[in-house]
């Protein structure tokens, strides 16, 4: 048992390894991803952001307006929903993207010499460029409604390093059995609809009963997404939240390990199916 777990361990390692080696292939497929995405498109870039923002104040009216919820948890409706939207959407569109991310570079497959396991990370450093200008525009609206930026903003740093970290576990996971199970784009696709309505993204834990916080923390993006709120409203840190921080990072321990194992079992039988 100990050595499976070492060995298990010891893989887990080894991706990370070749992360780091691989680090100016995967920084060259991640800009050449970033440039595809508004090839061709005058406004490619525009719309980038002006979708995620009508979204943003779609839910904010039905909320405000329809529902008159004007604060929330003793803070402006409208930026506690912006702070969490922001990490929700990071989330969503990645998890939702990877899972696709080995068929969309079929034409790798059969270089044997080739690292498909940082198809994933490349998809995430892609997609890093726009979150982080969205967390800057957060942090300046920030600012209308009195919520200045502190020595605790920098650790903003810390829940995206974290969010990646979990999203490259479930890239593994998801690009890799999605190969051989289409139901697999379908599942994340579900997931991701539930996944919103069930984290506290635009209503608070704390209206529900107490005895039913533990069935919404089991969920990591609530780590996330509370993260991002105890930085740039409440100026919390991290460590004021460890026994919530360690259950999260042994959540994501997990998944990166499953992750790592199915990826490298799964890897020579790529070929065979697409």
């Amino acid at each position: 048992m100990i050595k499976k777990s070492f060995r298990y361990i010891r893989l887990l390692l080894d991706f990370t390894k070749e992360i780091y080696r691989k680090r100016f292939i995967i920084y060259e497929l991640a800009k050449r991803d970033f440039q595809a995405q508004y090839k061709g498109s005058y406004l490619g870039f525009f719309w980038t952001y002006l979708q995620p923002l009508l979204f943003i104040l779609i839910i904010w009216s039905v909320l405000t307006l329809g529902f008159k919820l004007q604060n929330i948890e003793n803070t402006s409706h409208a930026f506690w929903l912006i702070s969490g939207m922001i990490a929700w959407l990071f989330f969503s569109e990645l998890f939702s993207s990877t899972s696709f991310v080995v068929q969309q570079h079929s034409f790798l497959i059969k270089k044997m010499d080739f690292s498909l396991g940082i198809l994933p990370m490349v998809k995430i450093l892609s997609a890093l460029v726009n979150h982080l200008v969205f967390v800057f525009i957060t942090i300046l609206v920030g600012f209308f409604f009195g919520l200045y930026p502190g020595i605790y903003t920098i650790q903003i740093i810390y829940y995206i390093f974290s969010m990646c970290v979990l999203l490259l576990g479930l890239g593994w996971l998801t690009s890799s059995t999605s190969i051989f199970v289409k139901d697999v784009n379908n599942i994340v696709s579900i997931l991701i609809q539930f996944g919103f309505w069930l984290t506290p993204i635009f209503w608070s834990i704390s209206m529900i009963p107490e005895k039913f916080h533990w069935f919404i923390t089991l969920n990591p993006v609530y780590y996330i997404i509370a993260g991002y709120r105890d930085t740039l409203i409440y100026k919390i840190p991290f460590w004021n939240k460890p026994y919530e921080t360690l259950f999260f990072w042994g959540i994501v321990l997990i998944i990166l390990l499953i992750g790592a194992i199915v990826f490298r079992r799964l890897r020579p039988h790529f070929a065979e199916v697409i």
